[in-house]
């Protein structure tokens, strides 16, 4: 990654300091889990899902199958659990693969990042409860855009590249992603009776499938495109 400017600098602060607060609040306020099996589910196997990840055309970043976990887990656990979800999952995905060099500044702003996006999706989900459709949409829009705008901020003011063509680029490559996890969320929810804290487990198979075709589906498209030119690694999700 290159040297970052005062200005990019300042923006990573902001979103990790930000983050961590947000963080900090939903802790503090943190009672006690009630089903720890489900909780404990939705960790485990997004963080696992998390270590499944392929990189994006033109972006030196990557896209994580942990998003549907963060998303299903904010419709279904507490705010609290839900960020945890969020941040710990995010947390593993930028440990792999082991081979490759950390950047504690991405880590953090990946976390911040993810944490800020997650809190956004859960109150505009919760905003809209009295509607199951709305509210899936709402959180689907929230987290799509929340997401990508920090990650294409930090983008443009690394690379020098325009914001809004890179925040293009990155809604153009990946809006159906999360549109399918927007889709497993809504799915969830109708199975919601008669599925408890297995629902983790219905997913993940249906997303490394989802990994497969979209690992397929960069690799011939990154063959058409000049190699990476953005350095700042993305956040889950991306």
């Amino acid at each position: 990654m290159k040297t970052l400017s005062s200005l990019a600098k300042a923006f990573v602060a902001v979103v990790a300091v930000a983050g961590f607060v947000l963080m900090g609040i939903a802790m503090f306020g943190w009672g006690a889990v009630q089903d720890y099996f489900r909780f404990a589910s939705y960790l485990v196997v997004a963080s696992f899902a998390a270590r499944f990840r392929v990189s994006i055309p033109r972006i030196t970043g990557s896209m994580a199958v942990n998003l549907p976990f963060i998303f299903v887990a904010l419709m279904e656990l507490s705010l609290p659990e839900a960020l945890m979800v969020a941040a710990v999952s995010t947390f593993v995905q930028s440990f792999w693969p082991e081979s490759k060099k950390r950047n504690l500044v991405q880590v953090v702003f990946n976390v911040g990042a993810l944490v800020i996006a997650s809190q956004a999706t859960w109150l505009a989900m919760h905003r809209t409860s009295h509607s199951m459709v709305l509210a899936i949409v709402a959180g689907g829009m929230a987290i799509l855009l929340s997401n990508t705008s920090l990650v294409a901020g930090v983008i443009s003011l690394t690379e020098e590249a325009g914001f809004f063509r890179t925040w293009s680029n990155i809604l153009q490559l990946t809006f159906p992603y999360y549109a399918l996890a927007a889709g497993v969320a809504a799915l969830v929810k109708l199975a919601d009776h008669t599925v408890g804290w297995q629902v983790p487990l219905f997913i993940l198979p249906a997303m490394f499938f989802v990994y497969r075709s979209y690992r397929m589906y960069f690799q011939h498209l990154s063959h058409a495109f000049k190699p990476p030119v953005y350095s700042m690694a993305a956040s889950a999700g991306h």
